[in-house]
C-alpha cells in the first residue's frame, strides 16, 4: 500500500495505543488524535505524534489533515461513547479525510451493526440499542464515501490480557469477546491487508466466541 503515516482517531484507547505500538514498530509514522489534554508522555514514547482534536468539530478535525500529505495516509477510527461521537464524530472523519485526498479508512464499531443485527443478545440490544444504530449510521456513510473502507466489528470487550487468539471473520452470526488488546493487533492487520477493502469483517477471540447457527467460526481470507 500507498501509505506510511497512520492517523489514529482514539489513539488514547486501549485499542488504539496497541495499533500505535504495532505501526510505530513497523516503521510508520503515527499519529495519535486525541479528545482531551492528558498524560501523553506514554505514547510519545511509543513513537507518536499527539494532536488534541474534538471529532464533533468538524472544523478541528479537518485541522488534523491540514498541511498533511495525504496520499500517504491511512486513518484508524475508534470513537464512541456517546450518540455525538458515534456518529457525527466518526463522520467527521470520514468527510475530513475524503475531502483532504485520503484513500484508506478502517472504521471500528460493533458486532450487530447492518447483517450483523442478527448476533446482538436482546437484552445487550435494549440497552445498547441507540449506540448501535448510531454506528450503523457512521457505516452507512463510509460505505457511500467512494474510500478504500475497512469496517471492524467489534465483539464484547474486556481488559484482560490479549490471548493472540483474534481473528477476523466474515460471519454476520458470531458472537462472543475479545481483549482490547487483541482488538488493536486486528485494526492493524485489517488495516495493512488490501483484501479486507469494501469489507465488514467482524474481530473476536476465536476461543471466546460462536456462531449462533452452529457452524466454525473461521477466520476470514486474507
Amino acid at each position: 500500500m500507498a501509505f506510511d503515516t497512520i492517523v489514529i482517531f482514539g489513539g488514547d484507547t486501549d485499542p488504539g495505543y496497541r495499533v500505535v505500538q504495532k505501526a510505530a514498530a513497523a516503521g510508520f509514522k503515527v499519529v495519535a488524535v486525541l479528545i482531551g489534554a492528558r498524560d501523553l508522555d506514554y505514547l510519545r514514547r511509543a513513537g507518536a505524534e499527539t494532536v488534541l482534536c474534538d471529532p464533533t468539530d468538524r472544523a478541528g478535525v479537518a485541522a488534523v489533515f491540514a498541511g498533511r500529505d495525504a496520499g500517504r495516509l491511512a486513518v484508524v477510527v475508534l470513537l464512541g461513547g456517546s450518540p455525538q461521537l458515534n456518529t457525527q464524530g466518526n463522520i467527521n472523519v470520514i468527510d475530513a479525510a475524503l475531502a483532504a485526498g485520503v484513500r484508506r479508512l478502517v472504521l471500528t464499531t460493533s458486532i450487530g451493526c447492518g447483517e450483523s443485527a442478527p448476533a446482538m443478545d436482546p437484552f445487550v440490544k435494549a440497552v445498547a440499542g441507540r449506540a448501535i444504530r448510531a454506528k450503523e449510521w457512521a457505516e452507512n456513510h463510509l460505505k457511500s464515501s467512494g474510500l478504500d473502507w475497512t469496517i471492524v466489528r467489534s465483539a464484547g470487550t474486556t481488559r484482560r490480557p490479549g490471548t493472540g487468539n483474534a481473528i477476523l471473520t466474515d460471519s454476520t452470526v458470531v458472537t462472543g469477546y475479545i481483549s482490547l488488546t487483541d482488538l488493536g493487533d486486528m485494526l492493524f492487520l485489517a488495516l495493512q491487508s488490501p483484501r479486507t477493502i469494501h469489507r465488514a469483517l467482524a474481530a473476536v477471540d476465536s476461543g471466546k466466541a460462536y456462531n449462533l447457527d452452529g457452524a466454525p467460526v473461521l477466520p476470514a481470507e486474507l
